[in-house]
């Protein structure tokens, strides 16, 4: 290896890179391990740029694709950046991270740029991100600032993207991005940017991505804001990929001696389908990804279904008695808590004003807590701190806090406004607001954090009128700043990050919750469909979904209570309904399947999983777990026809010369529907030869759970 390269391994996969004549940083290899990493510079001239400028775009480079990572206006007025390698360096940071950091510099303006490439060695991931710095002394306007690009040669290219919208995020879909076009993912609704779709990607090689065989790349970029994800194929077979923030619609002004760095772009390669890339990105979150990764999610009753805004502390008491009674863990007020002089009896008052409401709790917080304690259960509650009500306490005390342009009229989203959080006044009001309510009531153990609006006027009372184009981004880092102040201090604390739902199914945000709710949509059926799909990004330890009443209230389907929980028992199982209307039959199914959920938690929570069958390629959805010694899967029918037959359901990640015991869980009326119930089959036959059930109707499910027993002898 010479001086001026790097390779960076992991267990599976290697990226090479090197410093060429010109002092510029290239990319020549990213793919398989390979037995000589040296061989990775075999084609070095034809190598991409592992950060691209506008010059680099506009100079005739082989890769030069229009699109560039970094884009920069000088304080003199001139829009140049070109950057040259002075000097790099390898830092292994533990035994299964191993950094690159290449520190570049523009000769001929003060500006000096870092590129990070972070390489994981258990997981197979890698990380890159950029850090800008203007050592000049004016400011300098930067129009774009990626986290990275890949350029990448086949004949066809697929892209999968998990677009959505409230009610159906992260709906999963393929297209062909065709030579000569360019696809681009994007949101711009400066918090819930997730809610148009999670920033994450899966490129397929030569075909559409398959499960367990071929070429993908699957990325995310750990960034709550908006962001820009871009697919160019050109008309030489070349595809460039690039993702990261937006800056976009105004530029970012970066003042003297200001720092800007870009959020990481998650990348994980597979030559085996896009199943194994999922495990590579799941074992990555479970370790770096998500706050608590490594700790069991407890079961737990949302209160909002069940009695929305409308509750007294006798109503709130019976919901947590039956919640015990059922083997529940956890009870977690939802809104409608807080608010004395506007009280919040609806969506139209009271955010902002984080004091308990005495009408409805005359024992406060700490009375529903010690409730709960009694009963051996934990307690948590919902805030949305972000967010303030015309008719608040709040509102009449700071107006200028407010996100809103001046001389025009603020518009209303869910009758509420925006807090500033670029600005550290409303940051510390938040923070001072959450540290009491936090340290008051030291019997809060979970908090279901919430943002239910986009930035709709992009105004800034703090920023001045040069600085306006930074609030979305600025706003962002706010909101991180408040959230890694809260982890620190009250690190025992559970935080669910909540956004009308699935806003904040990103990196950015999980790096500081411990999970997110998918979806206000808890329809079991489209569930099936949203958890399938996002779960090609985070694990289920990440992914709340609740047993909610039947018909639903948000579809009005009717689904068995025994889907609903299957559906649930999937990702991290818990309840939003009225407990106390359960007939005995469903309370007497609900304690049974709460059991052995907990008995299989470890196995959902922090096993690997494995795709069977796509509800979007048929009537049936099925993926399972596999942790050690244990294996759980799922399976649903969608739909039913007269005259279907479905295949039989091959399970994956066994071992072959093992024996496993069979067990079908949450048994309802119909009794078991595959035949194998309590019997002991070879790995290699339950995955050559499969399961067949015997699906009778529409919404039905099998919950099975396979358990390692005896090896061949001549294993």
């Amino acid at each position: 290896m010479t001086p001026d390269s790097v390779h960076l391994l992991t267990r599976s996969s290697q990226m090479s890179l090197f410093r060429d004549g010109k002092g510029r940083v290239r990319r020549a290899y990213y793919g398989a391990r390979l037995h000589e990493p040296e061989d990775a510079f075999s084609d070095s001239a034809s190598a991409p740029l592992l950060c691209t400028t506008l010059a680099d775009s506009l100079d005739g480079l082989p890769n030069a694709s229009g699109e560039y990572d970094l884009c920069i206006t000088q304080a003199d007025g001139s829009l140049s950046l070109c950057l040259e390698c002075e000097r790099q360096e390898v830092v292994r940071l533990d035994e299964d991270r191993e950094e690159a950091v290449f520190y570049l510099k523009d000769p001929a303006y003060p500006v000096r740029v870092e590129v990070h490439v972070r390489a994981h060695s258990e997981s197979g991931v890698f990380m890159q991100w950029t850090v800008i710095r203007n050592e000049g002394e004016e400011g300098i306007r930067i129009h774009r600032a990626a986290s990275g690009h890949l350029n990448l040669k086949a004949e066809r290219y697929f892209v999968t993207s998990f677009r959505g919208t409230w009610g159906g995020e992260s709906l999963m879909s393929e297209e062909e991005v065709a030579r000569g076009h360019e696809l681009v993912l994007a949101s711009g609704t400066g918090t819930r940017a997730a809610q148009e779709g999670s920033p994450g990607f899966i490129i397929s090689l030569d075909g559409p991505a398959p499960e367990d065989s071929g070429e993908v790349i699957m990325g995310a970029v750990a960034w709550p804001g908006n962001y820009r994800i871009w697919f160019r194929h050109s008309p030489y077979h070349y595809l460039y990929a690039g993702a990261g923030m937006d800056v976009a619609p105004a530029p970012y002004v970066l003042d003297a001696g200001g720092v800007l760095e870009t959020p990481p772009v998650i990348l994980a390669w597979s030559g085996e389908g896009k199943g194994e890339a999922s495990r590579s990105m799941h074992r990555w979150a479970r370790r770096y990804g998500l706050r608590g990764g490594d700790e069991e999610r407890m079961t737990l009753l949302n209160s909002w279904e069940g009695v929305y805004f409308t509750f007294t502390e006798d109503v709130l008491h019976g919901m947590m008695k039956r919640a015990a009674d059922l083997g529940i863990e956890l009870f977690v007020l939802d809104d409608g808590w807080f608010g004395n002089r506007f009280p919040r009896n609806d969506a139209r008052a009271g955010l902002g004003d984080w004091q308990e409401n005495r009408a409805k709790l005359p024992h406060g917080i700490d009375g529903l807590a010690e409730k709960a304690e009694e009963l051996g259960i934990r307690f948590g509650i919902w805030v949305e701190p972000e967010m303030v009500n015309p008719q608040s306490e709040l509102f009449l005390s700071h107006p200028d806090w407010v996100i809103g342009l001046p001389g025009r009229e603020n518009r209303l989203e869910r009758s509420q406004y925006l807090l500033d959080l670029s600005n550290p006044e409303v940051r510390g009001y938040i923070l001072g607001v959450m540290r009491e309510l936090l340290g008051k009531h030291p019997g809060i153990a979970y908090v279901k954090w919430d943002c239910n609006r986009k930035i709709s006027d992009p105004g800034s009372a703090w920023l001045d009128a040069r600085h306006q184009g930074n609030l979305a981004i600025d706003y962002v880092r706010g909101y991180e700043s408040v959230l890694d102040a809260l982890a620190e201090e009250f690190s025992q604390v559970v935080f669910q990050a909540c956004s009308s739902g699935g806003g904040r199914a990103d990196y950015g945000t999980m790096r500081r919750h411990h999970e997110f709710w998918t979806s206000d949509n808890t329809d079991a059926c489209e569930r099936v469909f949203m958890q399938w799909s996002i779960g090609h990004l985070f694990p289920a330890i990440s992914m709340g979904a609740h047993v909610t009443a039947s018909p639903n209230h948000q579809t009005g389907r009717a689904v068995p209570l025994k889907f609903r929980f299957d559906a649930a028992m999937a990702a991290r199982l818990g309840f939003e309904l009225q407990p106390c209307d359960m007939t005995e039959e469903d309370a007497a199914f609900s304690r049974r399947a709460l059991a052995e959920y907990k008995r299989i938690r470890p196995v959902v929570q922090f096993g690997d999983l494995y795709r069977l069958s796509s509800p979007y390629e048929s009537r049936m959805a099925s993926l399972m777990y596999v942790r050690e010694d244990r294996a759980v899967v799922f399976a649903w029918l969608m739909d039913k026809w007269l005259a279907d037959a479905p295949p039989p359901l091959r399970l994956k990640g066994l071992k072959p010369g093992t024996r496993y015991l069979l067990r079908e869980l949450n048994m309802d009326g119909n009794g078991s529907l595959t035949h194998v119930h309590e019997q002991v089959l070879g790995g290699d036959f339950l995955m050559n030869a499969g399961i067949r059930i015997n699906w009778k109707k529409t919404f039905q499910s099998v919950c099975l759970e396979c358990i390692e027993g005896i090896i061949y002898l001549n294993e």
